[in-house]
C-alpha cells in the first residue's frame, strides 16, 4: 500500500511592501526550490533544510557585515560613516554600502523580530538556530541598529546585573 500522506512545513520569508505592493526575495526562494528538489526523503529534507537556511542566513550575516564595515585609521570620525551599536561592541559602517544593503539586512532583522532578548537573537523566528556565538549576533545587531530598526529596549546607564547580559530589545520595523 502506498503512503498517500505528506509533510508540511511553514518557513517565514522575508517580504517588503511597497506602494501596496509586497515583494519576496526571489533568489531565497529559487535557493529552496533547486534545493528540495534534489531531496527524496521527506524527513531528511525538512531537517536538511532547516539547517541550510539557517547556514545561509548567517552567511549572509556576515557577508554584508564585512562589506559594510567602514575601512581606515579612526573610522568612526569620518563624515558620514555609521556607528551601529550591539551588545559591548560597536562597528563602524559605511554608509553608502549600508544604504545598498539596506533591504536585505531589513529582510535578516525581520527573520528574527519575535526576539525580546539578545540571546533569542541566536534563533530565526521559526525557531531554527542560526548562531551558537554571540558574535554573529552582534554582527546582524550593529547592522539593525545602524539603520534603526533594532535597539535595546531600556537605556544601558539604567540596566541590572542581568540585563548587562543578556539585555531586552526592540523592533521598529514597519511593513
Amino acid at each position: 500500500m502506498k503512503d498517500n500522506s505528506f509533510e508540511h512545513f511553514t518557513i517565514d520569508l522575508p517580504t517588503k511592501k511597497v506602494n501596496e505592493t509586497t515583494y519576496i526575495d526571489t533568489d531565497f526562494i529559487l535557493y529552496l526550490i533547486d534545493f528540495m528538489k534534489d531531496l527524496d526523503n521527506k524527513t531528511k529534507k525538512q531537517e536538511i533544510v532547516k539547517t541550510s537556511i539557517a547556514k545561509e542566513f548567517a552567511k549572509r550575516v556576515r557577508d554584508i557585515w564585512g562589506d559594510c564595515l567602514a575601512g581606515g585609521p579612526r573610522p568612526w570620525e569620518k563624515t558620514g560613516n555609521v556607528l551601529g551599536e550591539a551588545l559591548m561592541v560597536d562597528y563602524t559602517f559605511d554608509s553608502e554600502k549600508l544604504i545598498s544593503h539596506s533591504n536585505e539586512i531589513y529582510e535578516l532583522i525581520f527573520m528574527v523580530h519575535h526576539a525580546t532578548t539578545y540571546e533569542e537573537m541566536k534563533y530565526l523566528d521559526t525557531g531554527e538556530k542560526w548562531s551558537e556565538l554571540r558574535q554573529p549576533v552582534s554582527f546582524l545587531m550593529a547592522l539593525g541598529n545602524a539603520l534603526r530598526l533594532v535597539d535595546f529596549k531600556n537605556d544601558r546607564r539604567t540596566w541590572s546585573e542581568e540585563e548587562t547580559r543578556n539585555p531586552e530589545l526592540k523592533f521598529t520595523l514597519t511593513k
